[in-house]
């Protein structure tokens, strides 16, 4: 009896002191508690949230393409079809005049194709084009809505023939002429992540414009994995002002349309040091 009588009166002092230092500070030591757990518990799931958002911050803006291409080839027939890295059909603006612009080469880059397929569905768009056997790569170039996009090749056999990839060497003559067509590449002194300017002479040719500018230039390197797409600089000249990030020998195809030969395009090959 005496022990319990102790822990009682322990117990009422130790109330007392709490209730005398409750009345003193106007604080109630007993919700305190409470609150700093809840505020601690509120932080952990901030925290969690800032985290998962900063990574997503971080993905966005990698480069990486978030638009994905299929490309099919049956019966003469090219098709592309889209997606995004949703699984949603993409939303594509108008470039130069067309909403796709498909490159299609040959492995040894003897073959060159530039093609506008039209829309038969949405996300999927057709061409007819005959191709002879061989291996290809095939270059689309969109402008997706919102999405980030960077045209990477499509490697495409048709037929069973195979063909290997090639080792360009550079060009010692600068004027080509082909139809009748003459066209000198003046020139070209590229270095690596230094703007490079390509100025093509005509030899007193005006070209006609061609979806919305004087001309086109297509840039590939010999392993038909980099894939750069320039337009002239100015809306009455035709230089073109090119970028590259790495070194090496450079295809590229200089496309002028004439109002009495059409489109002509103009290969090249330069080394990038």
């Amino acid at each position: 009896m005496q022990t319990k009588t102790w822990v009682l009166i322990g117990i009422v002092y130790l109330l007392l002191v709490i209730g005398m230092y409750g009345f003193i500070t106007g604080e109630n030591i007993f919700q305190n508690n409470m609150i700093h757990e809840e505020h601690s518990e509120e932080f952990v799931e901030e925290s969690d949230v800032d985290h998962s958002g900063h990574n997503q911050h971080e993905d966005h803006g990698t480069g990486k393409s978030q638009v994905i291409t299929h490309v099919m080839y049956q019966e003469d027939q090219l098709m592309i079809q889209l997606e995004d890295d949703e699984g949603n059909i993409p939303d594509l603006d108008i470039s130069h005049e067309k909403e796709m612009h498909v490159i299609v080469v040959s492995n040894d880059l003897k073959q060159y194709l530039h093609l506008h397929p039209e829309k038969q569905d949405e996300g999927v768009f057709v061409i007819n084009q005959s191709l002879a056997d061989g291996e290809y790569q095939i270059f689309v170039d969109v402008s997706p809505k919102g999405k980030m996009y960077t045209p990477s090749a499509n490697a495409m056999q048709v037929g069973e023939a195979p063909t290997a990839k090639t080792q360009l060497e550079e060009d010692v003559v600068w004027t080509k002429e082909i139809e009748g067509k003459t066209v000198t590449l003046e020139t070209v002194e590229a270095i690596v992540d230094e703007p490079v300017q390509l100025v093509f002479d005509l030899h007193g040719e005006t070209p006609e414009p061609y979806l919305g500018a004087l001309g086109h230039v297509v840039i590939l390197d010999e392993a038909v994995e980099t894939f750069i797409h320039v337009h002239p600089a100015s809306n009455d000249e035709t230089r073109f002002d090119a970028h590259f990030t790495q070194s090496g020998t450079y295809k590229l195809w200089a496309e002028f349309q004439f109002r009495d030969e059409g489109i002509i395009a103009f290969p090249f090959v330069i080394e990038v040091n």
